[in-house]
């Protein structure tokens, strides 16, 4: 790891300090891990520290904990990684982690190998995610107001809301889960023009302003104020005058730095480092933000006084689940702007059901790097339900959306039909080693376990079925 990289954190949720010294023990050279006892104080370490893998334990306090607190602990912080744990080979707890949202199953008596290679294999997916997720959202950065899909009835009443916005210079806040498309919603702002241009547009991340800079960030400074410093430079506020300043993700900002955005919004001026000339300054700002501001003031952890000043004009974009009229019209956009040289793919009947049947807690996000997996992956132009991300293929496991008449042999009942036979000579071949045939097979482990079980291809004690 370079002095620049950030260490890779990872997360045990377990009462048993024996596994928690267990898996430092075999992975302390790829990760700072951190342990709590019990989920809710998982929720606290969760809402403060981002982890790239968290190990959670099926049951704790009570039997269920970690299955009844896994949707609220990938809420809490969607980007990470989830692996249940467990003490015993239960593959109908394993089912229902997999269908909340984790990745992946470790029994507590893992074999050290055999734990490094899953993970390797689940940071290998998620570098995969992070480029995916990084070429949407530099497509997503780009689009015009045009582009913005809202074929559902609550799309339309938020687009409505925005076009009356758009002409104003009140404050605005873009409230809305991980994915939703906040910042494409914020860019819609800059239709307006000036003088046959479009106006400034200034976009911040504001985990990323660092209190040591963030006066030079903000205000600029004039040349000689710092070590340095060889030249004037504006800052962001100055570059966004007669324009808009952009937060993304405003709940991120540290306290501190808080108070001097605060004291921006209040003077409309600012002094650069330096100087004591104040520059008056017109700019209208727009944040964005994925958590509850509100709770975030009754815990001191966000100004009131701040708070007030940004929701001027408050926007909520829906999830995805709540506007499932859009999920067609979405699919088509991102087959256009993924579909190589012109091939144009189509979704058969029964993998659009599928798509309309998940519920996408990535939201939009999620339904265009699915889209990008299926125009990568697919052999054949009609992408079908085998063709799915796996994350869907688990979903087709539990329901059949086919449709077909009764008495038909569908095309999901062919599909497992095959996958029955591949699992059945794989098992053949591999027996017990499940771990080998889960990677020859490309697939988790644990989910792995549970299709063998389905099948009755693996007997409860581990031998294999004599059929």
């Amino acid at each position: 790891m370079t002095q620049t990289e950030k260490p890779k954190r990872a997360l045990i949720v377990d009462d048993d300090q024996l596994f928690h010294m267990a898996i430092r023990s075999v992975l302390q050279d790829l990760f700072s891990c951190d342990s709590v006892p019990n989920c809710d104080e998982a929720l606290q370490r969760l809402a403060s520290i981002s982890y790239e893998i968290v190990f959670l334990d099926i049951s704790m306090r009570t039997p269920n904990e970690g299955l009844d607190y896994l949707v609220r602990l990938k809420e809490r912080q969607p980007e990470a990684t989830f692996v249940m744990t467990s003490g015993r080979t239960d593959f109908d707890s394993a089912r229902i982690a997999m269908q909340r949202g984790a990745q992946d199953f470790v029994p507590k008596d893992f074999q050290p190998e055999a734990l490094r290679a899953d993970v390797a294999r689940i940071l290998a997916g998620r570098e995969r995610d992070k480029l995916l997720f990084a070429r949407n959202r530099e497509l997503l950065r780009n689009q015009s107001a045009a582009q913005v899909i809202s074929k559902s009835e609550a799309m339309e009443h938020l687009m409505r809301q925005v076009r009356r916005a758009v002409g104003g210079r009140a404050n605005v806040l873009i409230q809305g889960e991980t994915g939703t498309g906040k910042e494409l919603i914020a860019r819609q702002f800059r239709q307006v023009e000036r003088d046959g241009a479009l106006i400034p547009f200034v976009a911040i991340d504001s985990a990323t302003i660092q209190s040591s800079t963030a006066e030079s960030q903000f205000f600029g400074h004039e040349r000689g104020a710092f070590t340095g410093a060889d030249k004037t430079k504006k800052g962001l506020f100055e570059e966004a005058d007669g324009g808009i300043v952009f937060f993304d993700e405003v709940a991120n900002m540290p306290i501190e730095i808080q108070n001097k955005l605060l004291r921006v919004l209040e003077e409309k001026e600012v002094v650069r480092l330096g100087s004591v000339r104040p520059i008056p300054l017109s700019f209208r700002v727009i944040a964005a933000t994925n958590r509850n501001l509100e709770e975030m003031v009754a815990k001191g952890q966000f100004k009131d006084d701040l708070l007030q000043r940004l929701q001027v004009l408050p926007l909520l974009i829906p999830p995805l689940r709540d506007r499932k009229d859009d999920i067609p019209a979405l699919i088509e956009h991102f087959l256009r702007v993924h579909s190589p040289d012109g091939l144009r793919f189509r979704f058969s009947e029964d993998a659009l059901r599928a798509m309309m049947a998940y519920d996408w807690p990535g939201n939009v996000r999620e339904l265009g790097n699915h889209v990008a997996y299926v125009t990568t992956m697919s052999d054949s132009a009609e992408i079908g339900t085998a063709d799915l991300h796996p994350k869907l293929r688990q979903e087709l496991d539990r329901k059949s959306w086919s449709g077909e008449p009764q008495g038909a042999v569908s095309h999901y009942e062919k599909m497992r039909a095959m996958e029955r036979e591949l699992l059945k000579d794989s098992y053949q071949k591999w027996g017990d080693n499940l771990t080998q045939m889960a990677h020859k097979l490309g697939m988790d482990r644990s989910h792995l376990y549970a299709k063998l079980k389905e099948f009755g291809l693996r007997a409860p004690s581990g031998t294999p079925s004599k059929e």
